[in-house]
C-alpha cells in the first residue's frame, strides 16, 4: 500500500509565501490538489515539487488560484457600498483638500467584480464627478484572475444580485453569447496590479489609501497572520481612514488593530474614533448654486437609461403569497428597489396583509426613506398592536433618531409579548449600551445568549442553517447577520462592558 506524501513542508511554505492557512493537516480537497500539482510539473517527491516551487513564480501564481475561491458577484453586501457613498465619502469629501482625490482599495479583488461594483455606486452617487473625486486601485495575489478583470467579461452568474436597470446602463451584451462586458467607462478607471499581502513590501503607489476594502479575505487565514496583515494594511491608511471586511468577518478582525465603528447598523474599522459622520457636502453647480448630488440621476457618460421609470406591469395574476416570497427573495438579494415594485400591489390593497406591511417597512428604511418606513410600520401596527416585526422596526426608527426613550418603549412591549424574542433583547441591549445604562444592557445581552442557546439546543435534532432563527420567537425579516456572528457581538460587548466596569 503506497504511503500518503507528507505535505507539510509544501503547506509551511504556502503559508509563508501567501498566508493561506488549511490548519494542522491539509484536508482531503488540499492533498488531493496538491498531489495533482506534483504529478503535473513532474516532481518525483513533496520535497523536489517544493525545491521547484520556490523557483517557479508561476507555479505559487498557480497554486494561489487553485487553493482560493474565486467566487464573487456585483453589489456582494450591497450595504457596504452605502455605506461608502452615503456616510464614508461624504465625511472625507469635507475633510480633503479640493484637489485630492479620494483614494480606495480593494483587496483581494478576485475577476473584478468589487471595484466596478464600487466604481458603479459611486457613479450612482455623484455622478461624472467620481472620475475627479475618486481613485481606485484593486490587487489580488492570483494574476490569472487579474486579467480576466482586467477583460470585464462576465457570465450570467455574475449579476445575480444586480437590478436590471444597472446591468443595462453599464454593461454590453458580448456577441454571440450571454456574456456581458464591463462599459470603457468604468472599466478604465479601475487600476489593477498584483498583490501578495504576506509580500516584503507592498507596492509604493498603494500608500495613502482613505478606504480599503479587505472583504472575504481573512477567512484564508490564522489569527496570528490575520493580525499581521491588518497591521500592514493600517500603513497604508491615511490618518482617518476607513477598512471595510466581509459582514461574516467583522469580529474575527476585531483584535485591537483599529478601532470598530458602526452606521447605520453596518460595522466597518477606523484608525480611531470619529465624530459621526458628516452629511453630504454640497457641490456647486454650473451655474453657482449649491445642490446636492443626486443619486438617482443617470449617470452622463454612460449609456443613457432611466432606472426610475419602469415599464407598465401587467395585472398581478399571481397569489400574495408567491408576490410576497419573491420580494423576500429579491430583499436577501438587496435588490430592494425591484422588491418594493413588487410588494407595491400588495401594500396598496384596501386590506393589506401586516407582513407585506413589514416587509415594505424594512425596505424603505434600508432604503433611507424613515418617514415611509415609519408610516409603513404604523399601518401593520394598527392592524396588530402587538406584532413584532413592526415594533422592532419603531424600535429601530426611533433609535436612529435618537430617541432612546421612544425605541426603549417599542422593544419593551414586544418583549412583554413574546419574552422570547432574542431580536428585541438584542436590540434593547444595544439602546442600553449607547445610553451608558451599562448593567441593563449586560442583563440584555445575558438574556439574548442565553435564548440563542436554547433556540441551539432545541432545534439540535433538526438541520438548520448558520442564518436559521426560530420562527415563533423571531422576526421574519432577513438578519443583517448570522447567529453566529450575533452570539459573537454579544460577548465581545459583554466582555468590554464588563472591562468599563471592572
Amino acid at each position: 500500500m503506497t504511503q500518503p506524501m507528507n505535505l507539510q513542508s509544501i503547506q509551511a511554505f504556502i503559508k509563508e509565501q501567501l498566508g493561506l492557512h488549511c490548519g494542522e493537516q491539509p484536508n482531503a480537497q488540499w492533498r488531493v490538489l496538491l498531489t495533482n500539482r506534483i504529478a503535473s510539473v513532474g516532481a518525483a517527491s513533496a520535497e523536489a515539487y517544493l525545491a521547484h516551487l520556490r523557483t517557479d513564480e508561476h507555479e505559487i501564481h498557480t497554486l494561489a488560484s487553485l487553493l482560493t475561491i474565486n467566487e464573487t458577484y456585483f453589489y456582494r453586501e450591497a450595504q457596504h457600498l452605502k455605506l461608502l457613498t452615503e456616510r464614508l465619502c461624504p465625511e472625507l469629501l469635507t475633510r480633503k483638500p479640493p484637489a485630492q482625490p479620494i483614494r480606495i482599495l480593494s483587496v483581494g479583488c478576485s475577476t473584478g467584480e468589487e471595484p466596478y461594483s464600487i466604481l458603479m455606486a459611486l457613479r450612482e452617487r455623484y455622478g461624472e464627478l467620481t472620475d475627479t473625486l475618486f481613485d481606485l486601485h484593486a490587487g489580488d495575489v492570483d494574476q490569472a484572475v487579474l486579467e480576466r478583470a482586467r477583460a470585464g467579461i462576465y457570465s450570467p452568474f455574475s449579476f445575480r444580485a444586480l437590478s436590471p436597470a444597472l446591468i443595462e446602463r453599464y454593461f454590453d451584451t458580448v456577441e454571440g453569447g450571454s456574456l456581458r462586458r464591463i462599459d470603457d467607462v468604468i472599466r478604465q478607471r479601475a487600476n489593477f496590479l498584483p498583490l501578495n499581502l504576506l509580500a516584503p513590501e507592498y507596492p509604493a503607489v498603494l500608500q495613502g489609501q482613505d478606504v480599503v476594502f479587505f472583504r472575504n479575505v481573512s477567512i484564508y487565514f490564522d489569527a496570528p497572520t490575520r493580525a499581521l496583515v491588518l497591521t500592514r494594511l493600517k500603513t497604508l491608511l491615511n490618518p482617518g481612514g476607513f477598512l471595510i471586511v466581509g459582514t461574516a468577518e467583522t469580529l474575527a478582525n476585531d483584535i485591537g488593530v483599529l478601532t470598530l465603528r458602526e452606521l447605520d447598523g453596518v460595522f466597518f474599522f477606523a484608525d480611531a474614533p470619529r465624530e459621526q459622520a458628516a452629511p453630504p457636502p454640497l457641490i456647486r453647480s454650473s451655474v453657482g448654486a449649491p445642490a446636492r448630488c443626486n443619486p438617482d440621476r443617470p449617470a452622463t457618460g454612460i449609456k443613457p437609461s432611466q432606472p426610475l421609470a419602469r415599464p407598465a406591469k401587467a395585472p398581478v395574476t399571481e397569489s400574495p403569497d408567491t408576490l410576497y416570497q419573491e420580494a423576500l427573495a429579491l430583499t436577501r438579494a438587496e435588490r430592494f428597489d425591484d422588491a418594493l415594485e413588487q410588494l407595491a400591489p400588495l401594500c396598496a390593497n384596501s386590506t393589506p396583509r401586516i407582513q407585506d406591511l413589514t416587509l415594505q417597512a424594512h425596505l424603505l428604511l434600508e432604503r433611507g426613506d424613515t418617514p415611509g418606513a415609519s408610516a409603513a410600520a404604523k399601518r401593520a401596527l394598527a392592524i396588530d398592536p402587538w406584532y413584532l416585526d413592526a415594533l422592532l422596526l419603531l424600535g429601530r426608527l426611533a433609535q436612529g433618531q435618537g430617541d432612546g426613550a421612544g425605541a426603549i418603549g417599542h422593544l419593551r412591549r414586544a418583549i412583554y409579548h413574546r419574552p422570547q424574542a432574542w431580536q428585541a433583547h438584542f436590540q434593547l441591549a444595544e439602546c442600553y449600551r449607547e445610553g451608558g445604562q451599562s448593567e441593563l444592557a449586560r442583563r440584555e445581552y445575558r438574556v439574548v445568549l442565553h435564548q440563542l442557546e436554547q433556540q441551539h439546543t432545541t432545534e439540535s435534532g433538526r438541520a438548520v442553517g448558520p442564518n436559521a432563527h426560530s420562527a415563533e420567537h423571531s422576526s421574519s425579516l432577513p438578519l443583517p447577520y448570522s447567529l453566529r456572528d450575533l452570539r459573537l457581538l454579544c460577548e465581545t460587548r459583554l466582555s468590554r462592558l464588563d472591562a468599563t466596569a471592572g
